[in-house]
Order: C-alpha cells, then structure tokens, then sequence
C-alpha cells in the first residue's frame, strides 16, 4: 500500500491532519479541500512521513506486558520467527522505525486455535513494539484474547515464553501513571465484589464543565469513600490525559482504561507518535 492509500484509508478528515502533524507537516487540508488532490501536492519525503505515523497506529487499544528476556532479543532474532509456525499466532513482519521494534501478527479471532489450521479469513492482523533494550511490549490489538495470541506468537524465542500483563490496579504503579499522564478521571465504573451485596456496578460522572470538559471524579469525597471500600474495584475509567509534552496530538486525548483486560483504548484516532508517549509513561511508571 503506497503512503497516499494508507493516509487515505483514515477515519476522518480530523485524523488526516493529526498524521500531517506529527509528521511536522505545516500544510492541512481545509474542509472544503479534496484529501486526495491535497496529497498528491506533498513531497515524496512528506508522504512517507506522514505514513509512517498511520502504519502501525492500529489497532488504537494497547495492552501492555513485561517480558524479562525482551530487553536482550535482536530485531533479526524476531525476524527468523516469521512463518516459523502455523499454529496459534504467527510472526508476520519486522521493522525498525521511530528507534523501536514493530512485530506484525496473524493472531485467529479468538486469540487461541484448537484446529490445526486456521484460514487468514478467521485471522486478525496485531502489532506488538517495544524500544529496544527495554521489557515492556506494548501490544495493539482489539481484545485481552488477541493481545495474549500476539504475546504466544513470539514464543518460539527461548527468552520470550514468560510473561505478565502489566496491572492498572496496582496501587503502586497506578499513582505514578496518574502523576504522569492524568488530567482528570471523567467517568468511572467500579465493580462491587461482595456476594452480599445487590449492587454488581457503581457508574460515576464528573460534572460537565464546558471550558476544560468533565470534572476530574476523583476530587470527590463520595467517590473517595467508594475508592476507599474493600468490596469495590475499578473496572472501566474514561480518561483525559496529559502527557506532559508540548507536542501532543490532540494535546489532551481521551482514553478508556479497561482495569479488568489492562488496556487502554483511544477515543479519538491519535498519530503513532502519541502512541509512543503513552508507551513511555508506561515504561517509566512501571
């Protein structure tokens, strides 16, 4: 796919113009502009700039996970795990951009295969990526069940066959991502745990504040109080973020954090490179 087909192929004419700047493309298209006639007047080089923030930038949900070996693994050594199956999830392409490692995956549609083929109609394509060095692989796949089958498809690697999801309950390392990223908790779901109790959900909403969107929940004390209980636990949050760089796009993205599936989902279609950030918030509050 040329890098026109691929800016092309975004949702909106909104996410068009994340892509152009993050790329450090000055020019946009106006609404009333054609999308295809404004690409055909970029440079070759802008082109493949601006496409290398939409390449991998999908699927825009990212589970995160720790493996120990990963911080000594080549991207050649990941290369020779392509095709080296055709069982469960499968290697399909490495690349080296952005100074990260981008793993491409054929996962089947339920993460697992209990046949002994599987037709690529019945498979979804992932993308795992991680700088190198480091532990964490951040995994871009639309469930927990294909996030696992991405992480199962690097397993032929003698270093890679352990691994954690990383906990967005855990106290230790929620607190520094909040400090880190969080402009505000605009909604929560809480989980009641106790079989006695006839309550299975609680839903919070912060107050509706026109200039600078929902109020941030956690400032009240009613939802202190529930935070505080030993028979409750956060299940789903919207999020609005702050991740501390004067270049993000859009400046302040919108999440949904899934507490149960540890992922993150994006609201709004964001550049690769603010997928980066995220990744590095990540990494450094862990």
């Amino acid at each position: 796919m040329t890098p026109s087909e691929l800016l092309l192929e975004l949702p909106s004419r909104a996410a068009l113009r994340r892509a152009l700047a993050a790329a450090d493309i000055a020019d946009e298209p106006g609404d009333d502009d054609d999308p295809e006639r404004f690409l055909d007047e970029l440079s070759q080089v802008d082109l493949r700039q601006a496409a290398a923030q939409v390449r991998y930038a999908a699927p825009q949900t990212v589970h995160y996970f720790r493996l120990s070996g990963l911080t000594s693994v080549s991207p050649s050594e990941l290369a020779d795990l392509t095709d080296s199956g055709g069982f469960g999830g499968q290697v399909r392409a490495v690349e080296e951009l952005h100074d990260r490692v981008y793993v491409v995956c054929s996962v089947p549609e339920d993460g697992t295969q209990a046949q002994l083929s599987v037709s690529e109609d019945a498979r979804v394509t992932t993308v795992a990526t991680f700088n190198p060095g480091t532990n964490l692989l951040a995994v871009r796949a639309d469930d927990s069940d294909l996030a696992a089958g991405t992480v199962q498809a690097l397993r032929d690697h003698p270093d890679l066959s352990e691994w954690t999801s990383v906990s967005f309950r855990d106290d230790g390392f929620r607190g520094r991502f909040e400090d880190a990223a969080v402009a505000a908790y605009e909604q929560l779901s809480l989980s009641v745990t106790s079989v006695e109790a006839g309550t299975e959900r609680i839903d919070v909403t912060g107050e509706e504040r026109c200039d600078s969107g929902r109020a941030d929940v956690r400032g009240d004390e009613v939802v202190d109080d529930l935070l505080s209980r030993s028979d409750t636990e956060r299940r789903t949050a919207q999020v609005r973020l702050s991740l501390r760089t004067a270049d993000t796009i859009p400046p302040n993205p919108t999440v949904r954090i899934d507490f149960d599936e540890s992922s993150v989902e994006f609201r709004q279609w964001v550049p690769e490179r603010t997928l980066i950030q995220l990744d590095c918030v990540i990494q450094d509050a862990e």
